[in-house]
């Protein structure tokens, strides 16, 4: 059964003012992602030192470990989903049964992800366009990461249950608690100490796996001992299939959306690619600094499906209007104010990556180009992730389709071949806001179709 605390956290949630609700769910979640981001960043910044080589080489992986994150947000987006609207109903027994079977769900999901990228890692890497002397980092890095990755996908399955029960404090800890642990050993594998050898790149996914083990390791307790939500009695087979096909028609859709983002990325190395290494390596670090600028809205996306379906498993339609509407005109404004800000200081955060001209040339014009459509890009986000506890999830892969086979993608291609690396960044930026308009006007006819008002960001 699930804990009283959840109980009393979803009165909260459907009754309480609603932006002090959205303040203060969120404000925990962003100290998580500003822990979860830091971790590319932290890995850049230590790598770094081993050379240009090897940061590309990190550049190179993003966009594949992103699959495996993009899988495990997608099957975290199943169960939030589900468990809030049966929290919203008051439903703890099936909300804690539902999150037991979307467990076994996510290991064995794992397992088949983890399988198909260890075998076809060299054609993957191949066709994005790494070099043989750069391949043979990113083989260092994989093969240590990809052991780690189911671990990887379930802690990032816990921290969605626990935003789906309203915790977010908890989902944060597990953040902070990884990422700390991340820092300390980043250096110790990478460059050795006493009698712990110096791995370099490798380093990087040793520090990255142990850190994520510890993560795990606690959030499963919490859930298991305070929450009381991971069952440990074997389900009824009718009852696991019924929870398996409900997940699945939300997880696979999600996944598939999700995967879409990462492929977009992988795309656009792969544009990249063609300018040279050092443009890849200043692309990727530019690449994380962009996640980091996106964190806010990245942190509000976590908690506002779980505040939608609570108020929608209470009946409270209204309140659903409300809460989109408040975080579309808020990530407008804080984009904006962000964006400023990087324009300002995008050589000085270059200075601290690089110190060779063409990789800091690359982080200076992408900081300058692409953030400034980062209020567009994050309201997409926001309505991809509202759309899966709409009940729509397809919608969501429509909308990140058009953004791949219409959009970015095709605008990117076409800046290269009209004016370079300026080019592209520039076609990522009309991308973002053609995406947004997309995507707006598809999120207003689901919540017509739900009987809620549509959304109205300039009517104040």
């Amino acid at each position: 059964m699930v804990g009283k605390s959840s109980a009393q956290r979803s009165i909260a949630i459907t009754q309480a003012p609603i932006a002090g609700q959205l303040v203060s769910l969120t404000l925990p979640m962003l100290l998580a992602l500003v822990s979860i981001m830091g971790l590319g960043v932290v890995d850049s910044y230590f790598v770094s030192f081993l050379g240009t080589t090897e940061l590309a080489a990190i550049g190179f992986t993003t966009p594949v470990t992103a699959v495996i994150t993009s899988i495990a947000l997608g099957l975290g987006m199943a169960i939030s989903s589900l468990t809030s609207r049966l929290i919203g109903e008051q439903d703890t027994a099936n909300a804690a049964r539902l999150i037991s079977d979307g467990f076994i769900l996510t290991f064995v999901v794992a397992l088949l992800s983890v399988s198909v990228l260890w075998l076809l890692q060299e054609a993957i890497f191949t066709t994005l366009g790494a070099r043989s002397n750069t391949f043979a980092f990113i083989q260092e890095y994989m093969n240590i990461w990809l052991l780690g990755a189911p671990l990887i996908m379930g802690t990032q399955v816990s921290s969605s249950t626990f935003r789906a029960l309203g915790d977010t404090g908890s989902a944060a800890r597990i953040a902070i608690l990884m990422t700390t642990a991340n820092m300390l050993l980043d250096p110790l594998f990478i460059f050795g100490w006493g009698p712990i050898p110096a791995f370099g790149v490798a380093g990087a996914a040793t520090a990255t796996v142990v850190a994520v083990l510890i993560a795990f390791t606690y959030s499963i307790y919490h859930l298991n001992v305070v929450e009381r939500v991971i069952l440990l009695t074997l389900p009824a087979i009718d009852a696991l299939i019924t929870n398996l096909r409900l997940l699945l028609g939300i997880a696979v859709p999600a996944v598939l959306a999700n995967a879409i983002v990462p492929l977009i990325a992988t795309v656009l190395t792969t544009v990249v690619a063609a300018l040279g290494t050092s443009v890849v390596a200043g692309f990727g670090v530019a690449a994380r600094l962009e996640a980091m600028a996106l964190m806010v809205v990245y942190a509000l996306s976590a908690t506002l499906p779980m505040f939608i379906g609570q108020n929608l498993g209470a009946k409270k339609p209204a309140r659903v209007n409300e809460a989109i509407t408040l975080a579309f005109r808020f990530v407008f404004i804080w984009q904006g104010v962000l964006y400023l800000l990087l324009l300002l200081f995008g050589p000085n955060l270059a200075s601290i990556f690089t110190s060779e001209a063409r990789v800091a040339h690359t982080i200076i014009m992408f900081l300058a180009l692409v953030p400034i459509s980062h209020g567009m890009a994050g309201n997409v986000i926001l309505v991809n992730v509202a759309m899966n506890v709409l009940g729509k999830p397809k919608w969501a892969l429509y909308i990140n389709l058009a953004r791949l086979l219409c959009l970015t993608v095709p605008f990117a291609f076409i800046g290269r071949y009209l004016a370079g690396l300026e080019g592209i960044l520039i076609g990522i930026s009309v991308g973002n806001i053609f995406a947004f308009f997309v995507a707006k006007q598809t999120l207003n006819r689901v919540l017509k179709l739900q009987y809620i008002p549509p959304v109205r960001i300039l009517s104040f």
